[in-house]
């Protein structure tokens, strides 16, 4: 009896031992054992996916000129300034910086325009003075090695314009002047609006890019490195994108940008064309208000012993208000030396009846000289510094208007005060405006103050 009152105990204290050990670690029998000093596991939702980064510091890897057209940098300082060191330009700087630690890279354009005129139509003022916003942003959301290579960011583009006299919310240069397209392209008027917001994904180790959402195609396509930011280049937007391109500029759509290889690379658009700025872009959406354009640019390292060349051709086609058109741009630019900072530029195009009241331009011609910094001259020291001529001519479709074709030419030069601020006077002459039935020839004088960080 003894002995299994005993076997009885044993059985007893080894149960309640067990339950004991349960209650106080339930999980104890799926524990292993780990040898000391053995790394842990790393904690987080992607943990187990190698080669997956979310919200990586790093930019995304793309072929280089996807790369210079889409994305952002984190520095805003220019070397080589006139003045160095001031508070507001290394503030700006080290909010940059540290954004950037997080994906986040902007650029943000501010400036500030004194205008003056003569000719301009009856009942306008002379003198007109604004302040414009423009901003654009990405967000680098994640990274991964699937897909032979991808990332995904977010970007973000918003504009504002304000009129800094009593009498610019109904008057402005184009207006004032009488012409088709916008002698002063910082003028936005006294709206705020956003004209991006779109997905971008990028495949093939970035060779490929596909942006979604709604867009200013303008960011991606017809680009020219010596025209084509009306900030700290050439002020008239015939220079930029001319009036004949039939696009809208915050429009939903597609844009898929491809470079297989360093010497060439294709575009292709797709997006609405009758969008208003400030408004939802799914108003009025229809096929029958839509362009679809292909650009395609070869890239010449050393064009004829000049220098670095690109030549580029766009093609598009659509309808505006139910009516089919089409029409063609070639846009070039050719560096006139290696080792000087002179290049040259030519945008020229035609667009059918149909689609030529998009923006109002049937055929144009735009080229122009200039240099660009920085150099070793000490007027073109910055990465902004510019100096730059141009001329311009401009069909008009249309009926009842004063002339059918206008002129332009201007004059230009950036001068960098601070190492993100910069000062541009800004001389044009205007010839056979079209809506100005008083003068033959307009002079717009612009005094541009650009803070950009």
């Amino acid at each position: 009896m003894r002995g299994k009152r005993a076997q009885c105990l044993g059985i007893v204290a080894a149960a309640l031992a067990a339950v004991t050990a349960w209650a106080q670690d339930p999980d104890a029998a799926m524990k292993q054992e780990r040898v000391p000093g053995e790394p842990q596991p790393p904690a987080g939702p992607f943990a187990a996916q190698p080669g997956f980064t979310l919200f990586p510091a790093k930019p995304p890897e793309l072929m280089p000129y996807l790369a210079s057209t889409t994305l952002y940098g984190s520095t805003c300082l220019q070397e080589g300034a006139l003045l160095k060191g001031d508070p507001l330009s290394h503030a700006a700087q080290a909010v940059k910086t540290e954004l950037a630690k997080y994906g986040i890279n902007y650029a943000i354009w501010q400036s500030f325009d004194f205008t003056a005129m003569s000719g301009t139509v009856p009942g306008a003022k002379s003198a007109l003075s604004y302040y414009s916003f423009n901003s654009y942003l990405t967000w680098n959301v994640f990274q991964t090695d699937e897909l032979s290579g991808s990332s995904g960011w977010i970007t973000i583009g918003a504009s504002a314009g304000s009129g800094l006299g009593q009498d610019n919310s109904v008057q402005n240069v184009q207006n004032n002047v009488g012409v088709v397209g916008f002698p002063l392209g910082t003028e936005y008027g006294q709206q705020a609006f956003l004209y991006q917001c779109a997905w971008q994904q990028s495949f093939l180790d970035g060779q490929l890019v596909v942006t979604a959402g709604f867009m200013d195609p303008e960011v991606y396509m017809d680009l020219n490195t010596y025209s084509n930011n009306q900030y700290n280049q050439l002020l008239n937007y015939e220079f930029i994108n001319p009036s004949t391109i039939p696009w809208s500029f915050n429009s939903l759509g597609v844009v898929v940008q491809w470079q297989p290889v360093d010497w060439f690379y294709a575009m292709f658009g797709s997006l609405a064309n009758n969008t208003i700025s400030g408004q939802s872009p799914f108003t009025g959406l229809s096929g029958d208000d839509w362009t679809n354009t292909f650009e395609f640019g070869w890239i010449v390292e050393d064009a004829f012993g000049l220098g670095k060349g690109i030549y580029r051709v766009l093609p598009y086609w659509g309808a505006y208000q139910g009516e089919d058109g089409g029409g063609v741009m070639l846009n070039l630019e050719q560096k006139l030396g290696k080792d000087n900072p002179m290049g040259v530029f030519v945008r020229t195009g035609w667009t059918s009846d149909g689609l030529a009241p998009v923006q109002n331009g049937s055929a144009c011609f735009a080229a122009g000289f200039a240099c660009d910094g920085p150099s070793e001259s000490p007027l073109l020291r910055t990465e902004q510094a510019y100096f730059a001529a141009g001329v311009y001519w401009l069909q008009v479709p249309g009926t009842g208007l004063v002339r059918q074709d206008e002129y332009g030419l201007e004059f230009t030069y950036v001068l960098q005060l601070t190492e993100t601020l910069t000062l541009q006077p800004d001389l044009q002459f205007v010839f056979d405006a079209v809506n100005n039935p008083v003068a033959d020839a307009n002079t717009i004088f612009t005094i541009q103050l650009n803070y950009v960080w």
